[in-house]
């Protein structure tokens, strides 16, 4: 969720990867994908649902990653071969909307679809027609499951409820989405069911962080990506949502190393109360 203007891409797609790691493997595993041989992997960023995909479908499966930015497929490549699924995978720097237009003209060519963290309005004007391209772009029988973090309702500073529902606020302002409507963030699962697939389903799968340290993925994720952003939309927006300089000034103390840095106490965890959602054409 953080802008990759400021923090760099790189640094955000491996810190995000990193800390996903477990509940990418955890979403994939639910998924009946063996003997699939078609997957795409729609915006794979770093690549790191790119081995799960690869090894659930099985050796005949073969996975397209499409993404729009080439350092990300660089990245993505590099983590393929890594992990040993390189002759399974392979990579198209494209406009996915373009992708999915192409396959569905073709009358559906995938027999599964993931997309994680790629369907909200800051990437698309109408998610919900991305949602319906997804689903035409399937094969019969083909399953699209969609994956969030769900960054907006993770805990990032327990203890400090009212100040981190007013980081999510500023945070929604600073980048312009909706607090509400057809394009808002949570509605994975009316898009889903506009699109006409069946069998729609939800999941909510924890990535749970604590101790913080004990994970080394936890720390980077959140110094490299989480509380950037938050600071940002703090200093930039916190005004217009409702936080005052006193609030502001807290917020920097508890995410920014000082005496009071909530990574140094003890007690500190972060929850990504993640979703799947997944539906059958």
């Amino acid at each position: 969720m953080t802008d990759i203007r400021q923090t760099g891409l790189v640094s955000y797609l491996l810190s995000n990867r990193a800390f996903m790691a477990q509940a990418v493997q955890q979403a994939v595993d639910t998924l009946d994908l063996a003997g699939r041989r078609r997957l795409l992997d729609a915006g794979t960023g770093a690549g790191g649902a790119l081995p799960p995909l690869a090894l659930a479908g099985g050796p005949d499966a073969l996975v397209l990653g499409v993404d729009a930015h080439h350092d990300a497929l660089t990245l993505a490549d590099t983590h393929a071969t890594e992990k040993g699924v390189a002759s399974q995978v392979s990579f198209k720097e494209a406009d996915l909307l373009d992708v999915l237009g192409e396959a569905g003209a073709a009358g559906g060519t995938f027999d599964a679809i993931w997309a994680s963290d790629v369907v909200w309005p800051g990437n698309f004007e109408d998610p919900a027609e991305a949602v319906a391209l997804m689903a035409q772009a399937l094969a019969p029988d083909g399953t699209l499951a969609i994956f969030t973090s769900n960054y907006y309702q993770s805990m990032f500073l327990p203890g400090h409820s009212q100040l981190q529902n007013k980081l999510r606020m500023a945070s929604e302002l600073n980048w312009g989405i909706p607090g509400s409507g057809p394009t808002h963030y949570e509605r994975h699962v009316h898009w889903v069911l506009a699109s006409g697939l069946r069998e729609v389903g939800l999941r909510v799968i924890p990535r749970i962080g604590f101790p913080a340290d004990s994970d080394p993925s936890v720390r980077p994720y959140l110094e490299k990506v989480v509380f950037p952003e938050l600071l940002e939309a703090a200093r930039s927006a916190g005004q217009k949502a409702g936080m005052s300089a006193e609030e502001v000034r807290e917020a920097e103390e508890l995410m920014s190393p000082g005496p009071r840095y909530v990574l140094d106490d003890p007690g500190y965890y972060v929850v990504h109360p993640t979703l799947l959602v997944t539906g059958v054409r």
